[in-house]
């Protein structure tokens, strides 16, 4: 066993909205990876009943597959039995592997969404939910308390502290036992789905199988650089999924981010279906197909939909910061049926406290099916009953030390109108949000993840939200 200690500056490591994230060869380096696994390690060891057992896994980042072999090494060398997965997966996919062997926990190196040259790691439950606040909080405490135990691959697998592993197997077998999956092979629907160069491959094609239904998946092709932007699913990242839904007059276009946590979609007439819209449409799947109550939690940045959903079907609703942990953590106090943020962050508790970009697809495919509607005329229902509204978001990136200034400003000396209107209400337990009389609003709060500020926005128009946008950038610049 060794060692390892180093006089070279120490990264600062702090957990966001999900997970650590650094630029690679900057923040993310080999003896942060070291130190971080150490706290875990750590960690684990202070609230396991019993031996530690954990699964590590990674996506197709840079140096990804090395730094998890890295993590196990120095879990190892702490005394954990540990499970590595044997290529790039999906983060549900550990998820469901860490519940399924009922292991102690899970890592996955992932920088999610972020551009390439992040990479960062995830810290997983026993139950394969993110940990919570709380968790964070003491794994941050212990980094630095013990010097880096690290043991070599070769002979902690001689001794049996490391095995190399296929997880997807299980997340498969998982998703074939939840999803019903034989409407959708018969339903003949045409499906677009866009992997971004990620862990979501043609796993959408692989849980579907043969049948009617016909899938057509882009950038299934591992790529660290991803196409040369973050594998996020937004609009501005996914121009040929919606152009090529529209052309191909699919049913419905797909898209997943880095290692498919999180989901993005297309409507047939090749416009965006945000994050909050695909919640909504899949709880009234739940609700009136599924027959399933519970809960819905959703983030201060989400759409006025949810909370109007919750109150016309009796839904105890929460609003939480961003960040899926919360979320998690009320899956595991309460009964919570669905929740979701407005990245594409969306959890069935039912099936597992975690985002999952792949169940959510299919379940989209799955409503399509047994209701025999389509998405726009689904769509049109639900604007009659809760309204008409248009959605925004923009990032801008502003030095460190100007979007503190801003925050302390706007939250210390807040605006009294909201583009020259009237203010009801005003939030600031995640950033600061603007609540107008005529159901518009705009909330500014800095990214756990990168170092940007985001600017959301809903109003009853597209043209109201770009005006409010565009206020909002001029305040921020002010």
């Amino acid at each position: 066993m060794s060692h390892v200690t180093s006089d070279q500056r120490r990264a600062t490591i702090s957990f966001g909205t999900e997970g650590w994230r650094g630029i690679i060869a900057d923040d993310f380096t080999v003896e942060s990876v070291q130190r971080l696994s150490q706290a875990i390690a750590a960690y684990f060891h202070e609230h396991a009943q019993g031996p530690v057992r954990l699964a590590v896994g990674y996506d197709t980042r840079f140096l990804s597959d090395r730094m998890a072999a890295l993590v196990a090494e120095v879990l190892a060398g702490n005394g954990c039995e540990v499970w590595v997965a044997a290529h790039s997966s999906p983060t549900p996919a550990l998820s469901t592997f860490v519940r399924h062997q009922q292991l102690t926990g899970g890592v996955m190196v992932t920088a999610s969404h972020n551009p390439p040259q992040f990479n960062g790691v995830k810290v997983k439950t026993s139950d394969g939910g993110s940990i919570d606040p709380e968790a964070t909080q003491r794994i941050e405490a212990l980094l630095d308390q013990r010097p880096v135990q690290r043991v070599p691959w070769a002979e902690a697998a001689a001794q049996r502290r490391l095995h190399r592993v296929d997880i997807l197997p299980a997340y498969l077998a998982g998703l074939r036992s939840f999803v019903r999956l034989a409407s959708i092979r018969r339903a003949g629907l045409r499906v677009v789905v866009d992997a971004m160069h990620g862990t979501g491959n043609r796993l959408v094609e692989r849980a579907v199988g043969k049948g009617r239904t016909r899938l057509t998946t882009l950038h299934a092709e591992p790529d660290p650089l991803f196409g040369g932007h973050a594998p996020e699913p937004i609009p501005r990242y996914l121009t040929e999924l919606l152009r090529t839904t529209k052309r191909s007059r699919a049913h419905l276009g797909l898209a997943t981010d880095g290692d498919a946590d999180r989901i993005g979609a297309a409507r047939p007439d090749g416009r965006f279906l945000n994050p909050g819209q695909i919640l909504c449409v899949i709880l009234l799947h739940l609700l009136e197909e599924r027959g399933l109550r519970g809960g819905v939690v959703t983030t201060i940045s989400n759409i006025a939909w949810i909370p109007a959903m919750a109150q016309e079907f009796g839904l105890k609703l929460y609003e939480v910061p961003v960040g899926f942990k919360h979320i998690a953590k009320l899956m595991r106090e309460d009964h919570i049926l669905i929740g979701g943020e407005e990245s594409g962050g969306i959890g069935i508790a039912a099936y597992l406290p975690e985002r999952d970009g792949i169940l959510l697809g299919l379940l989209l495919m799955e409503l399509l099916a047994m209701r025999g509607q389509s998405l726009l005329t689904i769509l049109r229902q639900l604007e009659r009953k809760y309204g008409t509204f248009a959605y925004g978001r923009v990032d801008l990136h502003i030095p460190e030390a100007a979007r503190d200034q801003l925050m302390r400003r706007l939250t210390t000396d807040p605006p009294t109108t909201i583009a020259g209107r009237p203010i009801q209400t005003t939030k600031t337990y995640d950033g600061l949000k603007l609540i107008g009389r005529q159901r518009e609003w705009i909330l500014f709060r800095l990214s756990g993840t990168e170092p940007i500020l985001r600017i959301y926005a809903e109003a009853p128009s597209e043209t109201a939200v770009q005006r409010l946008l565009t206020w909002g950038k001029r305040l921020a610049h002010a």
